[in-house]
């Protein structure tokens, strides 16, 4: 029957000459007189491998006149015809970059059944970039994230179509679904796609992970997850020392009682101090920048078990070397000068003094200068004294 289309179609179109839109007439007239969808079917696919130049009208009127009648269809052999044809003109019009179809499209991909007739109509949506449907799609996808479907292979599909519809989009806005939908529950062929769509989108993810970072909906692990997606990422080192910002300040932020989640958000704060270290802090040259609020709180706050965080913050302070990050420093060893005097020193002062008084002389800044000479003249034991004086001598 098909071969038959193909050659009656081909004697109409040589014999009278036909050419365009003429030619597309043609296709349209017999289409829309055929009178099954399984007629309709093969007349389709003959104009599929014919291929006319233009026929993007035609193939959004045919995908137009299906969904207008699809759920009147009840016999299954015209049903499965019916999808056959949806799949084929998603394709036809995702390749003709048929915009003004992306309403049809959108509605086969929200009411047809076959779930591989819905991924083909998203993966078209995409191909066409109908911008008003890109909420729709992303919501798909993150709606199959949540959780494992009832029917894995149908969600699998669906998945698999609304990952492809985004990669094509390539709108940053696409990236934080697909993002999960590569660590999701999904087999490993699905999750490989995601990882490729994830590099087509774009090479830089800074913005959607800050965005998953301050987002109050996502728990913490999720939260470190995006910031070691970020320092993974070819990110520039600028952007990644503003996400560095964004989840140290979060690390900061939340609170919680849970031993494990306050263990993320510890590794959360370090990750961040140590990525500033090594890109940079934003807006170190302003004294009031946030980066010194949240290392003063370190130092004062951090872990009295084994004093990481505060020990970090002596070294981060000193990497940045602004003025103010001196001054901090030199803050820090002046109440330690006081202690020491007044008798209350503590174990983790005795190990604090130590780190900051290298911790300064590294930064070769001669506003270390006064305080360090003051540990050289206080009552501090000897082994102190000589950090003081080999600082004194990297700032001279």
């Amino acid at each position: 029957m098909k071969r038959l289309i193909t050659i009656l179609l081909l004697v109409i179109v040589a014999a009278f000459g036909f050419a365009g839109s003429e030619e597309l007439e043609i296709y349209s007239y017999l289409y829309n007189g055929a009178s099954t969808y399984t007629d309709k079917l093969g007349i389709l696919q003959t104009v599929a491998e014919l291929k006319p130049s233009g026929a993007g009208e035609f193939y959004a009127g045919a995908l137009h006149s299906l969904v207008s009648d699809y759920q009147n269809i009840r016999n299954v052999g015209e049903k499965t015809a019916a999808d056959e044809q949806a799949q084929i003109l998603s394709e036809l019009l995702g390749d003709e970059k048929y915009t003004a179809a992306a309403a049809d499209l959108w509605w086969v991909a929200e009411n047809f059944q076959n779930p591989l007739v819905k991924a083909d109509a998203l993966v078209a949506l995409g191909e066409i970039r109908a911008m008003a449907f890109l909420p729709q799609v992303i919501r798909v996808l993150t709606d199959l994230n949540l959780s494992p479907a009832r029917d894995r292979l149908t969600g699998e599909r669906i998945a698999y179509g609304a990952i492809l519809s985004l990669e094509k989009y390539g709108d940053i806005s696409g990236y934080v679904p697909v993002y999960f939908a590569a660590t999701g529950w999904y087999s490993d062929r699905i999750k490989s796609q995601a990882v490729k769509s994830l590099a087509v989108i774009s090479q830089d993810p800074s913005e959607p992970m800050t965005q998953i970072i301050r987002s109050p909906g996502y728990d913490y692990p999720t939260k470190f997850a995006a910031l070691q997606t970020e320092e993974a990422s070819g990110a520039s080192n600028q952007a990644k020392a503003g996400v560095a910002l964004a989840a140290y300040t979060e690390g900061w932020r939340a609170s919680t009682s849970d031993v494990s989640q306050r263990m993320t958000l510890l590794r959360m704060r370090l990750m961040g101090m140590d990525m500033i270290k090594r890109y940079g802090a934003p807006d170190a040259s302003d004294p009031k920048a946030e980066v010194y609020r949240l290392l003063e709180r370190s130092y004062k706050e951090g872990s009295e078990t084994d004093r990481e965080e505060s020990l970090n913050a002596i070294t981060t302070l000193s990497v940045i070397n602004s003025d103010e990050a001196v001054n901090r420093l030199n803050s820090y060893l002046m109440l330690l000068n006081g202690k020491m005097q007044s008798g209350t020193l503590n174990t983790k002062d005795r190990v604090m003094v130590r780190e900051i008084i290298p911790a300064l002389g590294r930064t070769r800044n001669s506003k270390a200068g006064i305080v360090l000479r003051s540990v050289t003249s206080l009552n501090w034991e000897e082994g102190v004294k000589n950090l003081a004086r080999e600082a004194l001598k990297e700032i001279q």
